[in-house]
């Protein structure tokens, strides 16, 4: 039993190392290909830049433009904006930290997920001053708003508890109103926070502000709405006000109420980021889409809405998916009677002949026709902006990254996409006025723009390097391990590498299976375990006789003839020794060779090898 274990296992250990063999090249053709492929695949014309939203690409479906635009925008003589791309992770958000200037992040179209990790950056990113332009239309973007919402609902429980242990903490209504945690505002005849929010996201109407009070955003926010939201169900359609086809709405409906935006020293200032826009173009968008507590009757066993004491139905609230549109009133006042709200802070509207069309192939042919089920017949909103507390960063949400792309920004004469995204920076950046270097100079404002989440190719150069330096961000990123990275990928790389040996020859019938063995070598170890050394003396004396069959000197019959062959060699080599004994000793070797099986103890072969050396080695002096 021990025996066959044995066997087993040594039949086994070639497979093991064939297998190992195999996983070390992969690995290296994979960390070649990863290393090679942006070089080789940059030098194909076409594939460097041909991502769509890519601020290098300058065909239609690129973000060229935009590009170049901030970089001729100027402070004096110095750039104000630098445009920066990240192709790996978020996660380096945390590393990049400029005093007065934590700049713009810009995500357009992502198609990767988003970690969790990543979400908690852009929220670091966003109570840095960090501001976060986020154009989507297939919903993942939603994966960063849904945990900032989570953090949002929770904080207004954790400012209260922070307040009752003496450490004031911002509460939601603070974040989103800019009051901070000035309690004796109102008392100097200052606006809260709640009326801060409604002369600055009010709805521009002063008696609609002073009847809704400081109850409005507390009704709006919290507890009408509970989320905002890219909706991914269907692509936005308008039949009213289009550029040749629904699928490509122009926005005409446009709020141009001034923004007050608070200021990180003290105070607040208005800006209009519509000013002077009044044509949007749109190209297979989005809506945005909020999360309400809908009032829904209580009904009892038999059907009918349960009463209270009173006599009034009982209703409950139910959360449920809305699209964002105008609001009326009259769902935060109660009353009967409501007045439709421009809120700017979802300054962008659709046509009232708009549906949201949920069949994709249908949008793309031209075919689309609104079905029922299907939302429609109001004015959809494709933009958001949330101003949150002074120092902190803006949201800013668009339904459409192609509303950038250069085909639009590029038509002055008939859309003013340009001119938005330039107001779009510069409130995304209002309170930030640059840094100063040690030398003195201006130190542009950063507007960074996530390229590792947007959809790549197989021929895409940066598709290889953004997964090489995705996986370095993310090994790096923790402080817990990230020392003992650099060692392991020693460690690990130095196993992959081969082993450094000295030249040796190529072994022309190198054996099946075993590292570094002839069948030379192989027939050698195998004589020397079966004493059958009759087979080298049989093919060496056959040379032998070869060589003295071909030389002219040779006068005899047949060299194979001990008598004739020792004549020779003694006749030409005189130093050879008796003729006799070496007549003896070929006709001992003549006879083994006759019969190569037999077996000869080591002493007599070696004996018998070291002739026949001896005798072929005359002939190469």
């Amino acid at each position: 039993m021990l025996k066959r274990l044995s066997s087993e296992t040594t039949a086994s250990s070639p497979r093991v190392a064939k297998i190992k063999r195999f996983l070390k090249t992969t690995a290296l053709i994979l960390l070649v290909l990863f290393a090679v492929a942006p070089i080789i695949l940059a030098a194909i014309p076409g594939t460097e830049s041909a991502q769509t939203y890519s601020i290098y690409n300058e065909s239609y479906d690129g973000y060229s433009i935009i590009r170049k635009d901030l970089e001729t925008q100027k402070v004096g003589e110095a750039n104000k904006y630098e445009a920066l791309n990240i192709i790996s992770n978020l996660n380096v958000l945390n590393r990049f930290d400029r005093p007065n200037a934590s700049g713009a992040l810009v995500i357009a179209g992502p198609a990767a997920n988003y970690d969790l990790t990543e979400t908690i950056s852009v929220i670091l990113y966003l109570l840095r001053g960090g501001s976060v332009i986020i154009m989507d239309d297939f919903g993942t973007g939603n994966q960063i708003l849904d945990p900032i919402f989570d953090a949002f609902q929770n904080i207004q429980k954790f400012s209260e508890e922070a307040e009752n242990l003496g450490f004031p903490v911002p509460s939601f209504d603070d974040i989103v109103g800019g009051s901070g945690n000035d309690s004796s505002s109102e008392d100097n005849g200052e606006s809260s926070g709640t009326t801060k929010i409604i002369e600055s996201f009010g709805a521009g109407n002063e008696e609609i502000a002073s009847d809704i009070g400081g109850s409005f955003m507390t009704e709006l926010i919290g507890k009408v709405i509970l989320r905002f939201a890219f909706n991914h169900t269907g692509v936005l359609m308008d039949a009213l006000s289009n550029n040749e086809s629904p699928v490509r709405p122009i926005i005409t409906e446009i709020d141009h109420s001034d923004i007050e935006l608070p200021l990180a020293g003290g105070g607040s200032d208005k800006f209009t980021y519509t000013e002077g826009v009044e044509r949007i173009q749109l190209e297979f968008a989005t809506i945005i889409t909020i999360l309400v507590n809908t009032n829904v009757p209580v009904l009892d066993e038999f059907g009918a809405p349960k009463l209270d004491e009173n006599g009034t139905a009982i209703s409950e609230k139910i959360p449920k998916w809305q699209p964002l549109q105008k609001l009326s009133s009259s769902l935060l006042t109660g009353g009967d009677e409501g007045v439709d709200i421009d809120l700017p802070f979802f300054p962008f509207y659709s046509s009232k002949q708009s549906w949201i069309e949920t069949s994709m192939s249908q949008a793309a042919d031209g075919t689309a026709e609104p079905d029922i089920g299907e939302w429609g017949n109001t004015k959809f909103a494709t933009a958001l902006t949330i101003p949150l507390f002074p120092g902190f960063g803006k949201l800013i949400f668009i339904a459409d990254p192609s509303i950038f792309i250069n085909r639009w920004t590029a038509d002055v004469s008939n859309n003013d996409n340009l001119l938005l995204f330039r107001n779009l920076i510069d409130m995304a950046t209002f309170t930030q006025k640059g840094g100063v270097d040690s030398d003195g100079n201006y130190v542009p404002i950063p507007i960074i723009f996530d390229f590792g989440h947007t959809y790549q190719g197989l021929l895409s150069p940066s598709l290889y390097s953004t997964a090489l330096m995705k996986l370095i961000a993310q090994m790096s990123m923790f402080p817990f391990y990230a020392p003992f990275v650099p060692l392991a990928a020693y460690g690990y790389g130095k196993k992959l590498m081969p082993e450094t040996r000295r030249l040796r020859p190529i072994l022309l019938t190198k054996r099946r299976g075993e590292k570094g063995h002839s069948d030379f070598e192989k027939k050698l170890e195998d004589i020397k375990v079966s004493g059958g050394y009759g087979e080298p003396i049989m093919h060496l004396s056959r040379r032998l006789v070869r060589q003295v069959q071909g030389d002219v000197r040779f006068t005899g019959l047949f060299a194979k003839n001990p008598k004739e062959m020792a004549s020779f060699l003694s006749e030409n080599y005189p130093d050879i020794g008796s003729r006799r004994e070496l007549q003896s000793q070929l006709s001992q070797v003549f006879r083994i060779a006759e019969n190569p099986t037999r077996r000869i103890n080591y002493l007599a072969a070696k004996k018998y090898l070291a002739l026949l050396k001896k005798l072929l080695d005359l002939f190469n002096r």
